[in-house]
């Protein structure tokens, strides 16, 4: 047995009274310590350690009543009811368990200002004391303090460079911070790519990260891992209503108290709506108003294909079921919503819960972005198409590709432009080079400012095979864009009347790129700034459960 299962054997057994866990620096000689070990209301036996790798001193851990700490507690530590936690802060670098164990903390003893600290004072339950209060304090729970805000967990899919990303980020920035606080949860094994983008999260969002490992006691494992293995099994004897079990539901309910301590969860949010272990979590929630996400045709993404191997059954297999253990079904745009309502009825038990949430903009991020420096150089003697998206088999872009050197047949003076990084950026780069089109298909990739180059090019396209409401598409009319995209229910309800749509095939394709060529504009100007007042009212009823 290691220190992680001596603990949680122990955290199933009563807490031993008159006990205090001292955890200290080697020395033990800091003021702080010395002050609690004379202090004269915590008269008790007294266990020290400098560490928790041990047996032992990870089952003490479990098992005190008091915990006093000068040292950062491991990652598996979960505050238990009865147990006082206090936490002497004296760190002077901070990281993400830090950050989880200060939720759990009921007093914490300030000895180093930290700017992190103050970030999260407002969620915190925790009572912070100066050290020279210590030996007047008697160091009894405190009831819950009173809240101003609303307190909205909220899973956004790992920040990757996609749109679901760049709509979490903008709902961050455009809710109301006066009646709302985000605390964002997300896995700390993040890319380079990830952590940049979880970098331009607002500064009022509290940030949680951890791993996704979990908290199993030994007769849960088996329970646990035939959940994980074979959920279909498990939904054809349980029913969708009843997949989730008491078992698996206890299991996720305790590792969100691993993250959050005993902070209030009002609004538990699965932006992403992708991720089992993420979607557990939130369906697990005892949060009064649990909502899911969903950012496109969710059966055909159940249906998608990335070298002949499915990229989101698995996780799907579970999620689909939990939709039942949430109160709202969220779509992005009208048209999604009676798709997924049409495919998934078999599952969803009760489609009421379906509803639809336009997706909030950072207008003027947009517009200010536009009239920065070009990082690509576009050319002003040709007429230039740009797109933007992840390279990959539901965007399409070979079928864009093939649709542009038809057109050079009529209109030699034009390039395209691909913003964007995925798994078939090698295969489409082998398509223009066998197309003969390396002089006029240029690959960008990853592109820190994506809009000044849109503003410089002439016209966007999009090819994908579905889509939800893309984020793209209105980024692209906030800059005025003309838009030619194929005709999917996602596109089709935001374009209408605003840009071009075309059946999904090179013919049809290559017919609205002639038309947009040769001088196509919209016949309305679209009116971002009402559009986005309005998803923020449709946002906002979805959290007030109207």
């Amino acid at each position: 047995m290691n220190a992680e299962g001596a603990y949680l054997q122990n955290i199933q057994k009563d807490i031993e009274w008159d006990t205090i866990l001292f955890a200290t620096k080697v020395n033990r000689d800091g003021a702080a310590i010395q002050t609690f070990n004379s202090h004269p209301y915590l008269k008790m036996k007294k266990v020290w350690a400098d560490n928790f790798y041990t047996i032992e001193t990870a089952a003490w851990l479990a098992k005190a009543e008091y915990i006093i700490s000068e040292i950062e507690l491991p990652p598996f530590y979960m505050k238990r009811k009865n147990q006082i936690y206090i936490q002497i802060f004296n760190f002077k670098e901070w990281n993400n368990n830090i950050a989880r164990l200060m939720l759990h903390a009921d007093f914490i003893v300030k000895q180093q200002e930290h700017e992190k600290l103050e970030n999260i004072r407002g969620i915190l339950n925790a009572t912070i004391l100066p050290l020279e209060n210590i030996a007047s304090t008697k160091f009894k729970k405190d009831p819950p303090k009173k809240r101003s805000k609303k307190n909205i967990v909220m899973y956004c899919g790992g920040f990757k460079n996609n749109g679901i990303t760049s709509s979490a980020i903008n709902l961050m920035k455009n809710i109301n911070k006066q009646k709302y606080q985000i605390i964002v949860v997300e896995d700390e094994n993040l890319g380079f790519d990830e952590t940049k983008n979880l970098e331009k999260v607002p500064d009022d969002v509290i940030k949680i990260q951890t791993s996704e490992s979990l908290n199993l006691f030994p007769e849960e494992e088996e329970a646990f891992f035939q959940f994980h293995d074979y959920p279909l099994e498990h939904l054809m004897k349980r029913g969708p209503t009843h997949f989730l079990n008491p078992g698996i539901k206890r299991i996720y309910q305790r590792e969100l108290k691993r993250l959050l301590g005993d902070t209030k969860v009002d609004v538990a949010l699965d932006f992403d709506g992708y991720f089992k272990h993420w979607t557990l979590l939130m369906a697990s929630s005892n949060a009064p108003n649990k909502i899911i996400f969903q950012h496109n045709e969710m059966m055909q993404e159940y249906s998608k294909k990335l070298n002949n191997a499915y990229k989101h059954r698995a996780d799907l297999n579970i999620v689909f079921p939990l939709y039942n253990y949430f109160d709202r079904i969220v779509s992005v745009a009208k048209p999604i919503e009676m798709v997924n309502k049409r495919d998934l009825q078999h599952i969803v038990y009760d489609e009421s819960k379906m509803t639809y949430v336009h997706n909030s903009i950072d207008y003027p991020y947009i517009l200010q972005s536009s009239k920065l420096e070009d990082e690509a150089v576009i050319p002003v003697d040709t007429f230039n198409f740009v797109t933007m998206g992840r390279l990959s088999p539901e965007k399409n872009q070979q079928m864009m590709i093939a649709a542009f050197q038809k057109l050079q047949e009529e209109f030699p003076d034009t390039n395209l432009f691909i913003i964007g990084s995925g798994e078939l950026e090698d295969t489409l780069k082998t398509y223009v080079t066998e197309l003969s089109l390396d002089d006029k298909v240029h690959f960008l990739g990853q592109l820190d400012n994506p809009f000044a180059t849109i503003a410089a090019c002439d016209a966007f396209l999009l090819s994908s095979i579905h889509e939800g409401q893309p984020m793209v598409l209105l980024e692209c009319l906030v800059l005025n864009k003309p838009i030619l995209a194929t005709d999917t229910p996602g596109c089709a309800g935001l374009l209408k009347g605003y840009g071009l749509l075309a059946k999904n095939d090179v013919e049809n394709f290559v017919m609205g790129m002639k038309e947009i060529r040769t001088g196509y504009k919209p016949p309305k100007a679209f009116d971002y700034k009402a559009y986005n007042q309005e998803a923020i009212r449709m946002l906002e009823e979805i959290l007030e459960m109207k």
